[in-house]
């Protein structure tokens, strides 16, 4: 984790390197100020002086009594990489050397009775408490307003209990996704839960921010994965149990979902497992003539009955093109040959599918979901597309690294809507981004369901230079509106934060919000656990 660059995504080892076609299309596209880009920071620059710790050397003894000399940090780099995520406006204000509202110190606790510990210090001493899993955010959920400590999770990280009769493993919230998929898929089974940031993040930041994987569509987001979980809350320690359902009240650990720690700290989850054999993968991808009859394949299929993908995306017209830019197929014959028979660019829209589990199963949906999608003029591709993507899931994140050196600012906004609404929402929203000079918009849907689905915006622009942060922040502020008036929700998956807290009681009301202050109220009642505005919350 210390090796991780403050503002880019990743391991420093890892650099998306993009091929001479792309680099000539992007150079077309979005026209650069050739001096300010040479003047951006593409490397480690010395941090502008923090807020010092405002910490009492009694507190500070205290907390190394507590988990060990090693693991209480002070110094400005450890500081500020627990106080930022990966939202634009602070990976590029890190770029300069700018992390503000950081925390005092960073702890480690290596296990729940050390996190019962700190937690007891903090409240005494009305210390603000900020639990950190991966750093992966982009809710602006990381930031110290009020300063206090960074509780890193990381040490607590053992798998706890892999339980193959009940199909569920029980871990501690510092696991990371990969080290628990790796445990997993030993075994035979699958945790079923890929976000792009699944290399960069934690069980427990998974149940915070109420994510969701890649693969949601068939396996559920994390609420559906998660059976139980431990919360140490200033109130004291609350623990459910993994019954695979009951009816017992409201089923209090959902309270935890979605909090992002404003109501006490993660440390271990039980979740459900699935059996998991890859060779029985049924994959499929489908090019639409435009993204309505690609929509309504999409509909048809979650509405039929039959079952479901567990994977299943849709790339808009505009996405869909840049992609055929990027791979080097724009001008070729796949693309020449596309567009004879019909599918042009800037309107035809492609489909990935991917149906696990038993093998007979995988590959009757799949082809159930090839006669919906023939009926509604989809041309089949193959596995290729499937394929290509797969191979480059994650790694893609780091172009936005590569593009912010280059100049170009790429951030992305992301919602649930229904069925009814998503055309409206799509052009509208679109249209508003479309509208703000040199900027491409790439929209896809990559988690549905029968009443509805997700959209996920990807917007790209030449970066401003010295007004940057004021256009960006206005931009942003644009599109979470547009969002929000044609009948999205705020989040599918990223989660609230500070980022999108100023639009919470247009969301849940005024009455949404007293009730959640007042469960806050009851966990936390000297509001320690990451204060400053978090969820809506004052």
């Amino acid at each position: 984790m210390q090796t991780r660059n403050i503002y880019k995504w990743g391991s420093p080892e890892v650099e998306e390197k993009l091929p001479e076609h792309t680099l000539k299309f992007l150079e077309e596209q979005f026209p650069v100020d050739k001096e300010f880009k040479a003047s951006l920071p593409k490397g480690e620059l010395p941090l502008n002086s923090l807020k010092k710790s405002k910490l009492s050397q009694a507190t500070i003894t205290k907390l190394k009594q507590i988990v060990g000399k090693d693991y209480v940090l002070l110094d400005n780099s450890s500081r500020a990489r627990h106080s930022i995520g990966k939202f634009y406006t602070e990976i590029y204000r890190a770029r300069f050397g700018e992390v503000s509202d950081v925390v005092d110190v960073v702890v480690s606790p290596k296990n729940e009775a050390e996190v019962i510990e700190v937690i007891a210090l903090a409240n005494a001493g009305k210390i603000p408490v900020i639990p950190y899993g991966a750093g992966s955010t982009v809710t602006k959920a990381l930031q110290a307003p009020k300063g206090g400590i960074s509780l890193d999770l990381s040490r607590l990280n053992r798998i706890i209990e892999f339980n193959a009769i009940d199909s569920t493993v029980t871990v501690e919230a510092g696991v990371y996704g990969p080290v628990l998929e790796k445990h997993l898929n030993e075994r035979g089974y699958t945790c079923g839960h890929f976000p792009q940031s699944f290399e960069f993040s934690t069980v427990g930041g998974w149940i915070a921010a109420k994510g969701a994987g890649q693969a949601s569509t068939g396996y559920g987001k994390i609420e559906d994965i998660l059976l139980s979980l431990t919360a140490i809350t200033p109130s004291g320690k609350f623990e459910s149990k993994a019954y695979p359902a009951a009816s017992i009240g409201p089923d209090l650990f959902r309270l935890f979902l979605g909090t992002e720690g404003s109501f006490g700290v993660i440390t271990k989850a039980t979740l459900k497992i699935r059996k998991f054999h890859p060779e029985n993968s049924a994959k499929g991808s489908f090019i639409f003539k435009n993204f309505e009859k690609a929509v309504e394949t999409m509909r048809d299929v979650m509405q039929a009955g039959f079952g479901k993908p567990h994977f299943f995306r849709i790339q808009d017209p505009e996405e869909t093109d840049i992609s055929f830019h990027m791979s080097g197929l724009h001008g070729g014959k796949e693309d020449l040959f596309l567009r004879f028979i019909g599918y042009k660019p800037m309107e035809r829209s492609l489909m990935h599918i991917i149906v696990d589990g038993d093998p007979s199963y995988a590959k009757e949906v799949l082809k159930k979901i090839k006669k919906i999608a023939k009926r509604n003029g989809g041309f089949s591709t193959g596995e290729s597309p499937v394929n290509k993507w797969l191979h480059q899931r994650y790694s893609s994140a780091y172009l936005r690294d590569y593009l912010m050196d280059e100049g170009i600012r790429i951030d992305t906004l992301e919602t649930a809507v229904s069925w009814s609404n998503l055309h409206e929402l799509w052009e509208k929203t679109r249209a508003y981004i479309k509208s703000h000079e040199n900027t491409s918009c790439m929209v896809h849907i990559s988690h549905a369901y029968e009443n509805g689905a997700n959209l996920y915006f990807i917007f790209l622009s030449p970066i401003k230079g010295k007004n940057e942060i004021t256009d960006f922040v206005k931009f942003h502020k644009g599109i979470i509106d547009s969002i929000h008036k044609h009948g999205g929700s705020l989040s599918h998956h990223h989660g609230i934060g500070r980022m999108l807290s100023p639009w919470m009681e247009g969301e849940v009301g005024k009455e949404g919000l007293r009730i959640l202050s007042s469960i806050k109220k009851t966990f936390d009642p000297k509001g320690i656990m990451n204060p400053g505005g978090l969820l809506g919350l004052k």
